[in-house]
């Protein structure tokens, strides 16, 4: 007897966007599935019994189910709803060794579970579709029909039409059971030629641009399938064979051939008609070309035949004034509620069609800042934002007497987008994506988002660290780890410091003896996008030691064995513990679309600028009284602050560059509740630093807001 190999298995999922429609729910059927160990192929359980757990948002139920044909199903319902927090999953723990005795003969008990699209047709006509049937029934064999004429002993029916068909099976039951179940076949739609999106290792995909970047969808206009290229046998020339009707385009040209013709009988010679052009592309077939004849499925072009070939044809005539609509769904960050936007775009002469979304996009960010320095990892809502798309083709009815169009329907993108508050340079590692960003549970290392390559943190202020918090991390339970280091940057023997984030349910967050933190009880934003995926800022505020100089940082979540995972770079931060004294403490936005941070010490200049003062002369009528010829009626004043720092490495220089073309600065005017004034750096050519010496001096100027003077 073959060994039978139970699986829990999801079936017929499909999506509800509910109040979110970026992250929707995903709702399915959940089967426990028999096959063979050896062979793999489906087999009878002859009511064999499998042990399982089933958790439920987070309780976990010891079940038993017992199979008497090849699957069960032991659940209907909501599968995943990050939304809400909710994560649901099934495992088998065991099953008997031995079936029972097989049912008694006669009870009709064949059933189809489920069918299963294993490939939608890949483009219309194409017939490459592949489907597969899963029919449970104590009496084998099961047989497989599309027409109920035809039979098949295996379940899967390959090289398909897309569309409806209805599914037959008969088992061997001598009663002569049957059933029968529908099912319809997408045609995929092949519109989306390109994305933002960036490909990684380990089948990950990075969906997470910078605003200030082009951010664009890129569609192929395809109105026609080639199926085949013949000579025509009449000139010598390439004969489209095309899955659509051609017949507008054949009397359009019927007409003008008409016209040329009956004009030439009389000696005339039309000069301003209008020739018919179509876009191909298939094989050595590849331009624009002048359409000689159509007959309704075919179109002859003005090129010689040059071998058969497979692709696609656009014709303005048959599809006019094309466009591609590109639906936007956002939250909007000043009503929080979701709203769709459209963005209409025109093809090229390729058919080509490109939509550059990041002037919108950059409308969904702000350069302002909500957090109160409390939450251990405050999900900056300001700085970035996701959205979803949707798209459509549409084009101009040439049947309509009214002016109507032609929209096909939507297609959606089921995975969302991101987008931050970032502006990357020339030669960046994936240009606009940032990937290099975005952590993985069991690929790359994500980087921090900081201008620094060593940031600095001074004890008592303010500070925080920002990290990309990607869906991928979503139901894991997230930590960092601290490391103090000493001058020489080896670790002290001071134990590391590791505190949990915040889960995506809200749940407590737990330190290493599981007491909880308070922070946990701080509101958190209150929007219906999953809490924390967006840019998030790790707080740190913990009072180091004088003997530890530096500390390293990294992320982590422990994996089914309790292994610690990796998912961020290892990050090393510099510990400045200079005396308070005189302490200017800045933050400001950099390149990268985060918050980054400095403390400038010691002595700063302090200058008193009054200008602008507007004088009038009195006329003097008593020159023994008068007091005065002119008069101040009004004048600006205002003080300026220059920061100096000295012998700065070049490392440091770099990172503090950004705050001299920042879009937001601010110096800090109170810790006590945490407080910022935003202040205007004066503008200037800079002298930065002499590569040679490898340090240098740093200085800004800035002025602080005008003083309020009386004016007449």
């Amino acid at each position: 007897m073959s060994t039978i190999l139970a699986q829990i298995k999801t079936i017929n999922t499909s999506t509800f966007a509910g109040t979110d429609p970026i992250h929707a729910a995903i709702y399915g059927t959940v089967i426990i599935s028999l096959t063979d160990a050896a062979t793999g192929s489906p087999v009878n359980g002859n009511n064999i019994v499998v042990d399982y757990n089933e958790t439920l948002s987070g309780v976990t139920t010891a079940k038993t189910a017992t199979i008497p044909g090849q699957s069960i199903i032991i659940y209907v319902g909501v599968i995943k709803d990050i939304a809400n927090g909710i994560i649901n999953y099934w495992t088998v723990t065991g099953q008997s060794d031995v079936p029972n005795a097989a049912p008694p003969v006669n009870q009709c008990d064949l059933k189809i579970n489920y069918i299963s699209v294993i490939k939608p047709e890949s483009a219309p006509a194409a017939a490459d579709a592949q489907i597969s049937v899963n029919a449970t029934s104590s009496y084998l064999p099961i047989q497989y029909s599309l027409d109920n004429i035809t039979f098949q002993t295996s379940n899967v029916f390959t090289g398909l039409h897309g569309g409806g068909y209805t599914i037959y099976c008969k088992d061997a039951n001598t009663v002569g059971c049957s059933a029968t179940a529908q099912v319809t076949i997408p045609i995929t739609q092949n519109l989306l030629a390109a994305d933002p999106s960036v490909a990684l290792t380990g089948s990950n995909t990075s969906r997470w641009n910078a605003a200030f970047n082009p951010v664009v969808f890129t569609y192929q206009r395809k109105d026609f399938e080639i199926t085949s290229v013949i000579i025509d046998s009449s000139d010598g020339n390439a004969k489209l064979n095309v899955n659509g009707d051609t017949s507008a385009l054949a009397a359009a040209i019927t007409a003008n051939n008409n016209v040329i013709s009956a004009a030439a009988a009389q000696g005339v010679t039309i000069l301003n008609f209008t020739n018919y052009y179509v876009y191909v592309n298939a094989g050595p077939y590849v331009g624009t070309f002048l359409a000689l004849s159509a007959d309704g499925s075919s179109i002859t072009i003005n090129t010689s035949y040059a071998g058969n070939a497979t692709g696609f044809v656009n014709s303005n005539q048959l599809k006019p004034y094309y466009k591609v609509l590109t639906n936007i769904t956002y939250l909007d960050p000043l009503t929080n509620t979701f709203n769709t936007i459209t963005s209409i775009n025109r093809p090229d002469s390729t058919g080509l069609t490109k939509a550059d979304i990041s002037n919108f996009l950059q409308s969904l960010l702000r350069a302002k800042d909500d957090s109160d320095y409390t939450q251990i990892n405050f999900r900056d809502s300001n700085l970035s934002a996701s959205y979803a798309i949707q798209y459509v083709e549409q084009y101009d009815d040439i049947t309509s007497t009214t002016g109507g169009v032609i929209t096909s329907p939507y297609i959606s993108i089921a995975t969302p987008y991101y987008v931050l508050y970032t502006a990357r340079q020339l030669q960046s590692k994936y240009g606009g994506n940032l990937a290099q960003y975005v952590p993985f549970p069991s690929s790359q290392q994500a980087a921090w988002v900081t201008e620094f390559t060593e940031p600095v943190y001074s004890n008592a202020y303010p500070f925080d660290l920002s990290f990309i918090y990607g869906e991928a991390l979503a139901g894991l339970q997230l930590y960092y780890k601290i490391t103090l280091l000493d001058i020489n940057r080896q670790p002290l023997t001071t134990n590391a410091i590791t505190s949990y984030l915040l889960n995506e349910d809200s749940s407590w967050l737990l330190n290493q003896d599981s007491s909880k933190l308070i922070i946990a009880a701080q509101n958190l934003v209150s929007t219906p996008i999953v809490e924390h995926i967006g840019l998030n800022r790790l707080l740190i505020n913990q009072n180091f030691q004088l003997d530890a100089y530096y500390f390293t940082i990294a992320l982590f979540y422990n994996d089914t064995d309790g292994n610690p995972v990796q998912i961020t770079q290892l990050q090393t931060v510099r510990i400045d513990h200079t005396p308070d004294i005189n302490s200017v403490y800045m933050r400001w936005i950099g390149l990268t679309g985060s918050w980054n941070y400095y403390r400038f010490i010691y002595n700063q200049e302090i200058s008193l600028d009054v200008q602008n003062a507007t004088i009038i002369k009195n006329f003097v009528s008593d020159w023994e009284n008068q007091d005065g010829i002119e008069e101040v009626i009004s004048k600006d004043a205002g003080q300026k602050v220059k920061l100096d720092a000295e012998d700065l490495s070049i490392a440091d220089i770099k990172g503090l560059q950004s705050i001299k073309y920042s879009p937001k600065v601010q110096m800090m005017v109170n810790a006590s509740p945490v407080k910022w004034q935003t202040i205007v750096l004066n503008t200037a050519t800079f002298s930065e630093y002499e590569t040679l010496n490898g340090v240098a001096p740093f200085s800004i100027t800035f002025n602080q807001p005008s003083i309020n003077i009386q004016t007449q």
